[in-house]
């Protein structure tokens, strides 16, 4: 039988190859159409993500000058090395230009494929082919013969139930005293290349967002003070450099918390369980309370902020002390840092500082160490009158050597120095916690994308190598007092599964043999 003009367009599985290849053979192309037809290749797209490959290769196997360390690495290094590292940008390759135009032309190179092969793919969705001829379906990945005694139209319909056993829902149609049945499955994999494309687009745009405006640095927090900046330093060839990054939002210190293996050691590492850095985001009205510890970073508005390290001088979260009220009975209070209670006969008392290593130098309240060697509060004891006057809290051991001071700062309402004896306070205990913390601040503007195309990436080629889209026909036509059904299949992957499955499905109709080829 002679094959139809229509067989001949459909014979091949990818017409869009077939254009490809004809559109390249025409005499007289422009330049901008071999430039696109370049761009839109998937060999140069292949190549492209080899170079971006070997590129970040190079960034993993030379340590970047961004990274701690880079300055004894570099000394380390032959003159010629430095002198050609430098000059091709290798100590800073994620901020060279050419890893930015090798993204931009990877992601050129997508955008177009994509656009010239989608319509292609769209084909198969919105037009499937119905309707064949015998050529056609000998033309097929599997195709099988088989012939009944009974009509076309219940040789059909006997094809439409038994494939619909198998999960298979199929359409009808007449063209030419011929009958075909079509059936297929998994047609959505047809747009699978097109996910992974976007998902790759998807890493690309991160990957630029991180490399071009992504920054970071430290900022140091101490109770009862607020920042709306952070300091940043940079590595380069020349040396360092310092400056600082603003943040959109104001960070206030709430509180800071030190759990210790045991409580009467000291603030080292190896005594400390965590470090919990209480904060809170202020935004215009907007008031967040959040909570920064050990292996538990905060992330708001792409910036995410990590517990780095602390100061080692010590100092108290908390004190309570045993006051002794004029004309009244000892008293013990608790106060936290920064806080205040009010005492009957003595008015307000403030926690205002602590020393955990207490002296005095020239006569003004000093701590010689970080340790908690010597440990005093200083309290401030506003009474009901209106006058001033500070305190400090010894523990037991150094109660009878409270300082007598006056300093610079002194005023009429204010008085340094101790009362009376009989209103001596002592420190009877405290929370040991580091003076402040200091929280690592990380913008990346590139993360979520990054991690969005990742995950969909994984998602995408799950669905494209596990699923595959399975066509299958059976083109019935008259023959004598009976009918000829000619079976074809064909798949875009995973033709020995596929094979299988073309057999039991011819088999539940025909229940004999198949000629495949």
């Amino acid at each position: 039988m002679a094959m139809t003009k229509a067989d001949l367009a459909v014979r091949a599985e990818s017409p869009a190859d077939a254009n490809h290849s004809a559109r390249a053979s025409e005499p007289g192309e422009s330049i901008i159409d071999k430039v696109l037809r370049l761009l839109s290749s998937v060999r140069f797209g292949i190549l492209m993500l080899m170079l971006l490959l070997a590129c970040c290769m190079a960034g993993m196997v030379i340590m970047q000058q961004s990274v701690d360390g880079f300055d004894l690495y570099y000394e380390r290094m032959a003159p010629a090395q430095r002198v050609l590292y430098g000059m091709f940008g290798l100590f800073d390759i994620y901020h060279s230009w050419y890893f930015t135009a090798l993204l931009a032309i990877t992601g050129l190179n997508i955008v177009l494929s994509s656009i010239d092969r989608f319509p292609t793919a769209w084909q198969y969705i919105r037009k499937p082919k119905t309707s064949a001829s015998p050529n056609f379906i000998r033309a097929q990945m599997f195709n099988a013969t088989d012939q009944a005694r009974e009509s076309p139209e219940s040789f059909a319909e006997r094809v439409a139930t038994a494939w619909s056993k198998h999960g298979l829902r199929s359409r009808l149609s007449r063209q030419d005293g011929r009958i075909t049945v079509f059936a297929q499955r998994n047609t959505w994999n047809r747009m699978g290349a097109y996910v992974v494309h976007v998902a790759l687009l998807m890493i690309l745009v991160g990957g630029f967002l991180t490399s071009r405006y992504g920054v970071g640095g430290v900022m140091e927090i101490v109770p009862g003070t607020s920042s709306n900046t952070f300091a940043t330093f940079e590595n380069d060839l020349k040396g360092g450099r310092s400056g600082k990054a603003q943040l959109p939002f104001a960070v206030e210190c709430t509180d800071l918390r030190q759990e210790l293996i045991r409580p009467e050691g000291g603030l080292d590492v190896m005594n400390t369980i965590d470090w919990l850095s209480f904060i809170r985001i202020k935004e215009g009205d907007r008031d967040l309370p959040a909570l920064v510890h050990l292996n538990a970073p905060f992330d708001y508005r792409g910036y995410r902020f990590f517990q780095s390290s602390f100061q080692p001088e010590g100092h108290a979260r908390r004190i309570s002390v045993v006051l002794n009220p004029p004309g009244g009975e000892p008293r013990e209070v608790t106060i936290d840092r920064g806080g205040s209670v009010e005492v009957d006969g003595m008015g307000q008392v403030s926690y205002a500082n602590f020393y955990p290593d207490f002296v005095l130098q020239r006569g003004m309240p000093e701590t010689a160490s970080g340790d908690y060697n010597n440990p005093v509060a200083e309290l401030r004891i506003t009474a009901p009158d209106g006058k001033t006057r500070r305190e400090y809290a010894f523990n037991s051991e150094m109660l009878g050597q409270s300082p007598h001071a006056t300093g610079p700062g002194k005023n009429e309402d204010q008085e340094i120095g101790p009362p009376p004896a009989a209103g001596r306070v002592l420190l009877k205990s405290f929370e040991k916690v580091a003076l402040s913390h200091t929280l690592t601040v990380q913008y990346d503007p590139g993360r979520a994308p990054v991690y969005a195309g990742f995950l969909l990436l994984t998602l995408s080629l799950c669905a494209v190598f596990f699923f595959a889209h399975q066509r299958v026909w059976a083109v019935i036509e008259p023959c004598g007092n009976g009918s000829r059904a000619h079976f074809g299949g064909n798949t875009n992957r995973n033709r020995p599964a596929f094979e299988g499955r073309f057999n039991s499905l011819v088999q539940s109709v025909s229940g004999g043999r198949t000629d495949n080829e």
